[in-house]
């Protein structure tokens, strides 16, 4: 049964963020449509009420051919020039901002649902012209017709809000608000979760449990957590997951730990919980959306885009969002209705987040002043949020990163005073015994 669940899981993965769910679903309703329409079209309270009801109904058969075929034409027209759009933004988005945002714009539903309503009224016209008999004019689809010339007006409106959607879709500003609604999100309902718990349970002392490697290689992304919570439970087991959501699992490698021994049929039924795949998708985890907005930063600071508007951008949002991230703790847990929490895994520190996600703008932008200064000012708002102690201690290591990158790469002696007017004002928000050093200036250019 576990397996049977696991494998509905990850189907269940793959099938959500593909581009084809919501045409396909849409095209099938169509489908049921047309055949209802066909079944109740001749019936006799139906062909009084035509009768009586004339206003834009067809009864040449012929008419209603050729009205249908127009139809199926110029909708199939749409429909390839559409997709030809979504081919256009997806390779755009991939040469100019990162090739990891691409899964998420395949799986923007908008899109999705304008396509399957192409497609759905195409599939419903070209079944109701096989039901139009030649030269048999008392036996026309008049209501059939009717509502397929409501699809393909519906479909013209459907064209101008997609072409608008699409190039919306292009522009960087839309894509990371996208990115930074999204992964605000799962922020809010991490905290909101942890809201309702009045003591947040503790990482358990795990050293001597048993551990289990890793049977495929991959990037793990998702946990099947009713599955391995089902588990856990009716053997009596307790586990700690020791990788990271995102990071790439070689086979061998320990990838959790379990409080007592199991036998090999348990270990490959917890192994089996996990899934492996390469999109990344803001939606399932806030660290995907943090390092999309940093890799658009970086790609916005290469030679070949010169963008350091963007960066500055993504540097204030990553800035909120790091913002929210301080209230949580570094672990997390899944929860149980009537017991202590089975499950737990780590989350990425504030140190090794920030060096994740700051670390490759900083290293892009170390001799772009702007950018420095733009890191110098999100670690110094960060400083007015309640810290713990070593999440402090982790922000001033990053200042001193950015401090040493300002020294070694800025050599205008008024990009350093600006600098250190930025190490002044966090010394003073920080009160510290030991203050940031600043950066020398010139005497000649004072």
């Amino acid at each position: 049964m576990s397996r049977l669940s696991n494998i509905v899981f990850r189907v269940y993965q793959r099938t959500l963020h593909s581009l084809a769910l919501y045409p396909t679903l849409i095209a099938l309703g169509f489908f049921v449509l047309c055949l209802l329409v066909m079944s109740i079209e001749y019936q006799p309270w139906l062909m009084s009420l035509k009768r009586d009801m004339d206003v834009g109904l067809v009864r040449n058969a012929e008419n209603a051919r050729l009205i249908l075929s127009t139809l199926v034409g110029g909708i199939l027209s749409l429909t390839v020039f559409s997709f030809s759009m979504v081919m256009v933004v997806l390779n755009n988005a991939s040469a100019t901002l990162s090739p990891r945002v691409i899964p998420g714009l395949i799986s923007d539903k908008g899109h999705q649902k304008t396509l399957g309503f192409y497609l759905g009224t195409i599939l419903y016209s070209l079944l109701l012209i096989t039901s139009i008999e030649q030269g048999n004019s008392t036996q026309v689809p008049s209501l059939g017709v009717l509502m397929a010339l409501a699809m393909g007006i519906a479909c013209l409106g459907l064209f101008v809000h997609f072409i608008h959607s699409i190039s919306r879709s292009i522009q960087v500003e839309y894509i990371l608000n996208n990115l930074y609604h999204t992964t605000l999100k799962k922020l809010a309902a991490r905290e909101a979760k942890l809201a309702n718990i009045e003591d947040i349970p503790s990482w358990p002392d795990d050293q001597h449990w048993q551990e289990v490697r890793a049977q495929r290689n991959g990037y793990f992304k998702e946990l099947n957590i009713n599955a391995i919570n089902a588990l856990l439970s009716e053997h009596d087991l307790r586990m700690t997951v020791m990788i990271h959501h995102g990071f790439f699992v070689m086979s061998g490698r320990p990838l959790f730990k379990l409080d007592r021994r199991v036998d090999e049929d348990i270990a490959n039924a917890l192994l089996d919980c996990f899934d492996f795949f390469i999109e990344e998708y803001a939606h399932s985890h806030y660290l995907f959306g943090c390092t999309q907005i940093s890799e658009i930063a970086v790609k916005a600071l290469s030679p070949g885009t010169n963008d350091p508007g963007t960066a500055l951008t993504a540097i204030d949002l990553l800035s909120v969002l790091f913002s929210k991230r301080l209230a949580l703790p570094d672990l997390d847990f899944a929860l149980l209705d009537d017991e202590p929490p089975r499950l737990f895994h780590y989350e990425l520190s504030l140190d090794e987040l920030l060096l994740l996600v700051f670390g490759p703008i900083r290293n892009y932008g170390r001799a772009d002043a702007s950018v420095l200064f733009g890191l110098l000012q999100a670690y110094k708002s960060l400083f007015y949020h309640p810290l713990r102690a070593q999440q402090k201690t982790d922000l001033l290591r990053h200042v001193r990163s950015v401090q040493e990158s300002a020294d070694q790469f800025l050599h205008n002696s008024r990009e350093r005073e600006a600098i250190n007017q930025l190490l002044e004002r966090i010394n003073q928000t920080c009160d510290l015994q030991q203050p940031l050093a600043l950066l020398t200036v010139p005497r000649n250019s004072l």
